[in-house]
């Protein structure tokens, strides 16, 4: 299961974003698409485990599932959805131009904003 070291890097990633900041990390958003072979649960359990006894435990991941969209080069229309095979919504055609869906990327941070909670020492 691949979704252990994605978690695994995002955590890593997030954590020199909050050392950056000098901030504890109270959450963060995360882009899927379908294409990415990524499933959404599976990356929410392996998140969960991987910041146990960390600096980021408490950390709440949410995580925006971005829809596959395609433009026929058929008809020219554009399809959206969740499912890998695809095809044209108004023709039926397979012959598509992906424009989305690949999406795995970190979109946002959320630091705490006072030094109450400023990051735990190292």
């Amino acid at each position: 299961m691949h979704e252990f070291s994605i978690a695994a890097n995002i955590v890593r990633k997030l954590t020199e974003v909050a050392r950056e900041h000098d901030r504890k990390l109270l959450g963060a958003t995360v882009a899927v698409g379908p294409m990415s072979t990524v499933v959404p649960e599976l990356l929410s359990e392996a998140w969960k485990y991987v910041i146990k006894n960390t600096e980021l435990e408490g950390a709440v991941l949410h995580i925006d599932r971005v829809p596959i969209r395609a433009r026929c080069r058929e008809c020219d229309a554009v399809t959206e959805g969740y499912d890998p095979f695809v095809k044209c919504q108004a023709c039926g055609s397979m012959n598509l131009q992906i424009e989305s869906g690949f999406e795995l990327k970190i979109i946002s941070a959320e630091l705490a904003d006072d030094t109450e909670n400023a990051h735990p020492a190292r």
